[in-house]
């Protein structure tokens, strides 16, 4: 799977943000980091970005409760009628993902609540956009405050980040079980024949036993199920 992060953000040089999440994708081959400049927009060159890439990821701060003016001018300028559902169709089957940052506490946005309404109610307008181009619309990825998350809490966003972009399945147990197993394997190849890799082997061996265990539970308490039901 191949993920395009389209990056809008007025003032990217100073955001500590985006600097921590383009670092977490430094050696993410699959992924494209692509940062919207001001200016008119290269229409043909954008699309073919777009075309070249499965999932699809509109990251951006939140700004008086949408996204910074230079995506909707994106937007105008590239996601042309005939391009996205008249006669081209050129997003269909793809996955649109959101990733918003805000300085605002998480317990604000909620009925009720300082805000008044989720993140996911103020980003409605890309659900209908992913409706719109026959996508899948994916749960949008928030980060609440990041200036005070604790450096534990950081390592946690981290790799829950990174899977967000690039697991195709992050939303199961199952699927998070195995993007784990890749990215250790691939650590492991990176570091081999030193104690490191040796230890690297290990927590994998460990991670694919208990997968495993889990796999034959999980067809056991199905075959008694079965039984109940006969």
């Amino acid at each position: 799977m191949k993920t395009l992060v389209i990056v809008a953000h007025p003032n990217l040089v100073d955001s500590g943000t985006q600097k921590f999440l383009k670092t977490s994708l430094a050696k993410m081959d699959s992924v494209t980091w692509h940062v919207l400049n001001e200016g008119h927009f290269d229409v043909t060159a954008e699309q073919d970005l777009l075309q070249e890439n499965d999932r699809i990821i509109f990251q951006f701060p939140l700004y008086w409760y949408s996204a910074p003016a230079i995506l909707k001018q994106w937007e105008d300028e590239v996601l042309t009628r005939n391009f996205v559902y008249g006669t081209g169709h050129a997003l269909a089957k793809k996955e649109l993902g959101i990733v918003v940052s805000t300085g605002d506490r998480q317990k604000g946005f909620v009925a009720g609540g300082e805000e008044q309404f989720t993140l996911s109610e103020l980003l409605r307008p890309y659900q209908a956009l992913a409706h719109k181009g026959e996508m899948t619309y994916l749960p949008p990825f928030p980060i609440f405050q990041f200036a005070y998350l604790s450096e534990q809490a950081k390592q946690r966003l981290l790799v829950s980040y990174q899977q967000y972009i690039t697991n195709s399945d992050f939303e199961s147990f199952h699927g998070q079980e195995l993007w784990f197993e890749q990215q250790l394997s691939k650590k492991i190849s990176e570091v081999q024949g030193s104690s490191n890799s040796q230890k690297t082997a290990q927590i994998l061996g460990v991670i694919q036993d208990n997968r495993e265990n889990l796999e034959e539970l999980g067809w056991t308490l199905s075959m008694i199920k079965d039984d109940e039901d006969e």
